[in-house]
């Protein structure tokens, strides 16, 4: 509604907007700028350095750079600001001030040692960007978390580092997205109104938890744009899984509990698969990721399980083969929910992609306070090499759920 409100006053001149997107993803912003026309600068403030706590936040600026409202809904936004001349201001509006340089911050925070200090740098570095900026960033606020651990931002920012970090295959480290995901819930039960964190966690947890589809946009988006004779935006990320779940609406139908709507028809996955060959040279690197950190009994947990082939060895799927499945084993106090256990063989023979599935868990109301595991196996067909020897191979691993009846909840 309000690009519908603003636009014909951008067009004809007689306002300029700009707008800040508090977004994990830059790309996506702008995506969702060119699909609906509006060319204004947007800004992202993935880190929430705004310190907002809900959106939108509409700013009404007159051009002496006076604010003349700091919230107005679009119906008011002609008659209460556009249409009246504003006499000149009494004082003059503040100086801009340029970047604090990263040494000075860092020389300010070795010596304060206060968690404020360390998270100004901590800001400096993520801003700074560039390949390696995120280590120093996560340094930084892991410093401020030391320095106090009920610092919110400390908490909610460097999650938003340890996720930019795991998305990026150079520079990734083993455990990323889980951490970001217990940093977010941290700072949520720090600040359990802040509307903008609660949808970061919102973003890949479960579907019984979801306000809405975040990402419906991003398929329709592209055909219209195309249709137009354009070339979308490119997304450095992908949109998938949880991004995608649509909300479920209760516990029958769409939010049933039971195990009967996970997809566990692979047939592997009724054998005896003891006998099979490991994967003792880790072809594959198996990491799962469990959403939110930690759950309250009778609520639940979206996990993704993501597949990595090793670099060192250079594998390639066999997709002629058997399709990736995995098979688990959930204890008396969680059921399986909606989900898939299989990953579909691409039409390629072999390739090199990384894999994921994503399920969901239920707790069961009299689950006890403590960390559950599931044990877990994965099956799948690799190759040495490109047109070298294949294997089928099970690789074993577990899915860690931490219940705490004092956990955050997401809805």
């Amino acid at each position: 509604m309000w690009q519908e409100t603003v636009k014909l006053f951008v067009d004809s001149g007689k306002l300029v907007v700009v707008g800040v997107a508090q977004e994990q993803h830059p790309q996506r912003a702008a995506l969702y700028a060119q699909w609906r026309r509006f060319d204004w600068p947007i800004f992202v403030d993935s880190l929430n350095l705004l310190d907002l706590d809900v959106v939108p936040v509409p700013v009404a600026i007159d051009e002496r750079g006076v604010v003349r409202h700091e919230s107005i809904r679009p119906r008011q936004f002609v008659k209460k600001f556009l249409e009246i001349d504003y006499p000149p201001a009494d004082s003059k509006p503040p100086a801009i001030t340029s970047r604090p340089k990263i040494d000075q911050l860092r020389a300010d925070a070795e010596r304060a040692q206060t968690a404020e200090a360390w998270r100004e740098l901590g800001d400096a570095f993520f801003l700074e960007g560039g390949k390696g900026t995120v280590y120093g960033a996560a340094k930084a606020y892991e410093q401020a978390i030391a320095a106090d651990s009920t610092d919110a931002r400390a908490h909610f920012r460097l999650g938003v580092v340890l996720r930019n970090r795991y998305e990026s295959a150079e520079l990734r480290k083993e455990g990323d997205a889980q951490r970001a995901v217990e940093h977010w819930g941290f700072a949520l039960s720090l600040n359990p109104n802040q509307y903008i964190w609660r949808r970061r966690i919102q973003q890949y947890g479960p579907r019984l938890d979801k306000p809405y589809n975040f990402y419906f946009w991003v398929e329709q988006a592209r055909k219209e744009i195309k249709a137009r004779g354009e070339t979308p935006v490119p997304l450095a990320v992908e949109p998938a899984g949880s991004e995608l779940a649509p909300p479920a609406k209760g516990r029958g139908a769409d939010g049933d509990r039971s195990a009967a709507s996970v997809a566990t028809s692979a047939p592997s996955c009724r054998e005896t698969n003891e006998s099979l060959q490991r994967d003792d040279r880790s072809y594959v690197a198996i990491e799962s990721i469990v959403t939110p950190a930690r759950v309250r009994p009778g609520q639940r947990v979206r996990v993704r399980v993501g597949f990595q082939l090793n670099p060192k060895t250079r594998p390639y799927w066999n997709n002629e083969a058997r399709e990736l499945a995995i098979c688990l084993d959930p204890p008396p106090e969680l059921s399986l929910g909606e989900g898939t256990l299989v990953f579909p063989n691409p039409s390629m023979a072999e390739t090199q992609e990384d894999r994921a599935v994503e399920f969901e868990v239920t707790i069961a109301d009299e689950a006890q306070p403590g960390i559950v595991s599931i044990p877990a196996y994965a099956l799948y067909y690799v190759c040495e090499n490109k047109g070298g020897k294949c294997r089928y191979l099970r690789k074993d691993f577990a899915v860690s759920i931490e219940i705490d009846p004092t956990a955050p909840t997401l809805r």
